[in-house]
């Protein structure tokens, strides 16, 4: 019944007359592909630009004068989707084949360092017209993932790229923050989803940060005498707490950064280093060239797991490996004290994974498919 409903739906789609306007289809809300979007297509020849929302009505950053936010889960969101004749999205949403007559871009939410689409069972990749990749070496890994063959990639760069280089004093001001303390912030992926395939990957420790010996007083301690602010912001897919805080340290959440008007990858460009695991942000942070540690304690049980894209994963990581709360702080001792080992290494992962290394994705995606 599933398989004839998206059929019909299908039928539906590519017979319904297109009108000149597009759909952003993002998520979570507020996410930087969205945003970045948003502003640029206001200067394109598309009569109106609709963002299909879950929560329409908190989306105050969605303010252009072409904009219309519409609620997903809605009979106006599906009209407004049906007859647009330009779709972008970066997860999967009413369709899985686009019809010739939409031009649809696949703005996926990172360049995939961890299995996605077709190399995981049951996981249907996406006919589009256009996939996007920061180069052509992850343009290849995107072909193989999630793009059904017949369509293009492009690689002009990840719109939520260039929001990296919103200036620093901005986001400092936003957040209330001492420009004169160094911001790090931390990325950890998810474990167990709470959205989409059901999944475990890895080893879940039960804690924001992922290390089987977290001790959030001593981290604090450490960067307090360190003069150095952390920031830790979970998957929004992961099982967390909500918000919590000590004296240099903070563990965040969506609503926490839409409360201050400040978006994840302006925090991101904000920062002073990058701690993940294996979050595909750590390939847009390259532009930057800050240092990156990789709190990865349970890597091999990932491995075992979910699975990389690129074997050995060890030659595609930026920065130091470690596996606990010792090995983290050492880590962070020498990169807060201006000792900076891996900075060939991460000069050759720039080169391999951006074509384009400025703030210019969007305008380029634009161009690149006519607006």
């Amino acid at each position: 019944m599933r398989e004839l409903l998206r059929f019909l739906f299908e039928w539906l789609h590519r017979w319904m007359p297109k009108a000149n306007h597009t759909v952003i289809y993002g998520w979570p809300d507020g996410e930087d592909q969205s945003r970045a979007l948003e502003q640029s297509l206001q200067a394109t020849r598309l009569e109106r630009v609709v963002l299909l929302l879950e929560r329409p009505e908190e989306a105050s950053w969605a303010d252009g004068p072409k904009t219309r936010r519409v609620r997903k889960a809605s009979l106006a969101g599906i009209g407004w989707f049906l007859r647009a004749r330009y779709v972008f999205f970066s997860h999967p949403c009413f369709v899985r084949r686009f019809p010739a007559n939409v031009v649809s871009v696949n703005c996926w939410h990172g360049m995939p360092i961890k299995k996605i689409g077709a190399m995981i069972e049951n996981d249907e990749p996406i006919r589009c017209s256009h996939t996007l990749a920061t180069s052509p070496f992850w343009g290849e890994i995107m072909q193989r993932t999630i793009m059904k063959p017949g369509g293009d990639i492009l690689a002009t760069g990840l719109p939520r790229n260039d929001r990296l280089f919103v200036p620093r004093h901005e986001v400092f001001e936003k957040l209330s923050l001492d420009p004169g303390q160094r911001l790090v912030l931390w990325l950890p992926t998810y474990r167990t989803s709470l959205r989409g395939l059901p999944r475990e990957d890895g080893v879940d420790y039960g804690n924001a940060f992922g290390l089987p010996d977290a001790d959030p007083e001593e981290l604090n301690d450490f960067l307090g005498r360190h003069k150095a602010r952390m920031v830790v912001k979970p998957h929004p897919m992961a099982s967390t707490s909500g918000f919590q805080s000590w004296s240099h340290l903070k563990i965040i959440d969506d609503a926490w950064l839409a409360g201050r008007s400040v978006s994840l990858y302006e925090l991101l460009g904000a920062s002073a280093m990058l701690i993940t695991d294996i979050s595909s942000a750590v390939i847009d942070y390259l532009l930057l060239d800050r240092p990156v540690i990789h709190a990865f304690p349970d890597l091999d049980e990932y491995r075992a797991s979910r699975g990389f894209t690129v074997e050995p994963i060890e030659d595609y990581l930026a920065g130091a490996v470690v596996r606990d709360q010792r090995g983290l702080v050492a880590a962070l001792e020498k990169e807060l004290g201006g000792d900076d080992p891996h900075a060939e290494r991460r000069q050759k992962l720039l080169e391999l994974s951006h074509q384009h290394r400025d703030g210019a994705a969007t305008k380029r995606l634009l161009e690149s498919i006519g607006l």
